[in-house]
């Protein structure tokens, strides 16, 4: 850089670059139990459940694709969809309908 507000396209790439091998490594080190980490919804009572629903299916897409991303990196890409599918989204949605159950019943 020319000076500490001039930055280049190859800087920009170096960094961009450099933040997508840290994820991609840290994904990589992420044993199959600590995916959820990568899980962000929690129910919020402030708005109603057409909302919850809603950030619910964003951020079950966003989950699904990290496991899928693990998935393929540490068993392949065969079968992946149905391994993301049954081993990680299932649940998810499971609880997600026990949690809304209990919504609606108050």
């Amino acid at each position: 850089m020319n000076d500490q507000t001039d930055a280049t396209k190859e800087d920009i790439g170096a960094v961009l670059a450099g933040m997508l091998h840290a994820g991609a490594q840290e994904l990589l080190e992420t044993p199959a139990d600590g995916l959820d980490k990568y899980w962000h919804f929690k129910w919020d009572d402030e708005r109603p459940v057409e909302w919850n629903v809603y950030q619910f299916h964003d951020l079950l897409k966003l989950y699904g694709s990290q496991c899928r991303r693990w998935e393929e990196m540490h068993n392949g890409c065969c079968c992946v969809v149905e391994r993301v599918r049954d081993k990680y989204l299932m649940a998810k949605i499971k609880m997600f309908i026990e949690e809304m159950k209990g919504q609606l019943s108050r």
